[in-house]
């Protein structure tokens, strides 16, 4: 048999158990209660537990126990060890600066400053320290446990502060450079170097790191799943080669380097501080309590863990014992069962079959056996069986109730395991004990429970009666004729049989009443439904017929009259009902109107007829008058060129204009004269219609002055204020532009606006006396292109 280094046999029940996500942390136990019920797990006896130099029986805010299940710290359950209070921890990191307590403020740890300094040469003290150590004896060869090194010095005090924490181990076969030759055995993965603030963060092994955010950051300064602290590590082990049946010491030690605020702690995972002897455990969650767990209900895994190193085969022996029989109450187990080299965890499954049978309590237990360096090591687990417990279901007595009324029903379930799930078929909600139905008819409502095994279940059953009425019939009154629209009708509902208790609904909104109120613009179907207490239903139907044609009327004649002139309008009425009422738009209330309009005008009448229903018509009366209007083409005008005139009257068969210069004037429709100067004239046409109507109008035309140009061939920019600017003079120009050179071509002066004046001036100086080229371009007012160049002499 080749030595067995570590080996865990863990039982567990496959089941869900829902946990608010949020650390949990509690410090009612001392630290020594804390070491022997919470860190130790198998092959380890402690004793002579101290914390901080003293007797470890006094709670402390400093040490605390811890479940993460539902955390993110990484490690399920386990104890904690802080430089301030433990509760500090609780999530969400909604600072980026918690302190809570403070620790034992002055208490510090001359290893722990030496191993901060190995990795910071600017600590100079250790401050809050927890110091948790013990006595021990292993039973292997073997020594480990997991942790998580958390803090809220990240990331700002990395390479400053250098919060840290340490494994301090000693005795047989250990040498390190601490206290009592002890070695630190909390180091980063492979390496020989210690776990603090500066050697495992977002840059340095930052595989080991994991970020929690600033305070500021979401989602971890809202979700309580995040713990307080800004940065933790990864899950790691520390572990060491150790002399079975020796006696060791440990030292844990987490401290705030240089000074007391900003906490760090250490997460210890429980059971985990063990050495490598068989060990078989329970931990049966579901299906049952503690070790017992119900036939056909949920299933026990069983993990057989050993502990490095993993080189070697190796292999356990299993015994199985109780009451219960492998292979007819639960699944069979294996004899032996053999590790590979490197294999670490073996995994096997036990069912407790459902066979029905009563058989009362039965047990499995089951040994592990191994023969290892120090001997022969067994451990046993017992785990019960029984049979599901009966689910027994009561329901509440059925009863008779009016049609319409609700009755109450009510479940009472005993017996069975852990939680009920109700399964209504009908009526009342899934998962509630009772509840009000209201049937329309005899309706039977069935129960059926089950537990959380979910093996057996129960039904039961409640009926309740309903009686039945006679049919329900409904008549709606009602059809009539009516001559006018909106002619106001009641109709009413007349119902027998059903359960009395009725409601009505009209349609179109009519209202929930037994009558209703109508006015319909054109005949109108309504319908009426009547539904009973029991909610059984039946509808009818009504018309009002409106016997009605729409009232019309035309206005005769449309015409066209001579101004003063006069003509008689007519009304002429048809359809509707009744006899009809006339309203002009002038007021006048017979069927005929005389107008004489001085311009077009359009007139309104109205008729109304016996049922208050109007019809409008409009006619229009033009009256033929002359009207003069005239434009001129173009945008620009000058003097010397033809401009066209465009007449834009209207009835015109003759025009007479005058143009404002004398004897300038034209009898044609589309005249050009020229103006032989500029300035501003009034233009006069007057036109003539075929009736020899009149009309005359008046426009103001501005003439531009035709294009002309002066360019000075020399100016003195000398200031002595005469001849002192470049002053082109353009007149009549619609586009400009002016550029200047020197003799080797370089532009020293360009512009588009005919206004602008140079000064002799170029790049911040004055050109010196000489000749200079211009070139020029210019557009006249009527399109006329002008273009050249010349020379300018400049004299200072």
């Amino acid at each position: 048999m080749l030595p067995m280094r570590h080996i865990l046999l863990l039982a567990t029940l496959s089941g869900a158990h829902w946990l608010p996500a949020q650390l949990v942390v509690t410090n009612t136990q001392t630290p020594a209660q804390l070491v022997q019920n919470v860190l130790l797990g198998n092959g380890i006896v402690a004793n002579n537990i101290m914390f901080n130099g003293l007797p470890a029986n006094a709670v402390t805010e400093q040490v605390g126990e811890f479940n993460s299940t539902n955390a993110n710290v990484g490690i399920a359950s386990g104890l904690i060890l802080a430089t301030g209070n433990v509760m500090n921890a609780l999530g969400p990191n909604n600072s980026g600066s918690s302190s809570l307590g403070g620790g034992n403020l002055g208490q510090g740890d001359p290893d722990l400053l030496a191993l901060a300094q190995s990795t910071g040469t600017n600590v100079t003290s250790i401050n809050d320290a927890a110091v948790l150590e013990f006595d021990f004896t292993v039973t292997g060869d073997s020594l480990k446990f997991n942790f998580v090194f958390a803090s809220d010095e990240y990331l700002e005090f990395v390479n400053s502060i250098n919060d840290a924490f340490g494994f301090f181990l000693s005795g047989p076969g250990i040498s390190g450079p601490f206290s009592n030759n002890a070695a630190n055995i909390a180091l980063i993965p492979g390496t020989t170097m210690p776990v603090t603030i500066n050697s495992v963060n977002a840059t340095s092994n930052s595989s080991y790191y994991v970020d929690n955010g600033n305070g500021t950051t979401a989602p971890y300064n809202s979700d309580p799943y995040y713990v307080q602290y800004d940065g933790l590590t990864v899950v790691m082990t520390a572990a060491a080669q150790v002399i079975c049946g020796e006696t060791y010491h440990i030292k844990l030690v987490v401290g705030d380097a240089n000074d007391t605020v900003w906490d760090s702690a250490v997460f210890l995972e429980a059971g985990s501080f063990q050495s490598n002897e068989v060990t078989l455990a329970s931990e049966i969650v579901t299906g049952g309590v503690d070790s017992l767990f119900y036939e056909g209900c949920g299933s026990a895994t069983l993990y057989l863990v050993r502990g490095a190193p993993l080189t070697d085969p190796d292999s356990v022996r299993l015994v199985t014992a109780g009451t219960a029989t492998a292979g007819v109450d639960y699944t069979v187990v294996p004899p032996m069962l053999y590790f590979a080299p490197g294999q670490d965890t073996i995994a096997f499954t036990l069912d407790a079959f459902f066979d029905g049978v009563t058989e009362g309590q039965e047990s499995i237990v089951l040994f592990a056996i191994h023969e290892g360096n120090c001997g022969i090591d067994t451990a046993e687990v017992e785990i019960l069986i029984e049979e599901p417990p009966p689910i027994d279901v009561v329901l509440s007595n059925g009863v008779t109730v009016i049609c319409g009324d609700s009755a109450l029903i009510t479940a009472t379930v005993t017996g069975g395991f852990g939680s009920y799930y109700l399964d209504w078929d009908q009526g009342v909600p899934d998962g509630i004990y009772s509840g009000w139905v209201a049937p329309l008819q005899t309706t039977t409502y069935s129960l059926t429970v089950t537990d959380d095994c979910g093996v057996v279940s129960s039904t039961e059953s409640v009926t309740i009666n309903v009686p039945i009425p006679p049919p329900l019939v409904v008549q709606a009154l009602p059809d009539i004729v009516v001559h006018c629209p909106e002619t106001g009708v009641t109709l009413q509902a007349q119902v027998q049989g059903g359960d009395p208790g009725y409601t009505y609904l009209w349609s179109n909104g009519l209202g929930t009443a037994d009558t209703a109120h109508v006015a319909p613009a054109a005949t109108q179907s309504y319908s009426v439904t009547v539904t009973d207490v029991c909610g059984r239903d039946t509808s009818d139907v009504v018309t009002v017929t409106v016997a009605y044609d729409t009232v019309e009327v035309r206005i005769a004649p449309d015409t066209t009259i001579c101004i003063n002139d006069t003509i008689v309008l007519w009304a002429l009425a048809s359809r509707g009902w009744g006899g009809y009422q006339y309203l002009w738009d002038l007021g006048n209330t017979a069927d005929s109107l005389p107008v004489w309009p001085q311009h077009n005008t359009i007139y309104a009448v109205t008729v109304t007829d016996g049922c208050g229903i109007s019809a409008m018509d409009q006619a229009g009366v033009g009256v033929n008058a002359p009207m003069a209007a005239f434009a001129w083409d173009g945008t620009t005008w000058v003097n010397n060129f033809p401009i066209a005139f465009l007449d834009q009257s209207s009835g015109a068969t003759s025009w007479s204009w005058d143009f404002g210069w004398p004897g300038l004037t034209s009898t044609e429709q589309f005249p050009h004269p020229i103006y032989p100067e500029p300035g501003q004239f009034d233009v006069m046409l007057a036109i003539v219609d075929t009736l020899g109507c009149r009309d005359t109008t008046y426009r103001t035309i501005t003439v531009k002055p035709e294009f002309e140009m002066y360019i000075p061939n020399s100016f003195t920019p000398n200031g002595d204020g005469i001849n002192d600017l470049f002053r082109p003079s353009v007149i009549g120009v619609r586009e400009y532009r002016m550029r200047i050179f020197d003799r080797w071509g370089e532009l020293l002066f360009e512009s588009e606006d005919p206004n602008e004046t140079w000064d002799g001036g170029y790049a911040g100086s004055m050109v010196p006396s000489g000749v200079y080229v211009y070139q020029y371009r210019v557009k006249a007012l009527v399109g006329e292109v002008e273009s050249g160049t010349g020379t300018l002499t400049v004299l200072h």
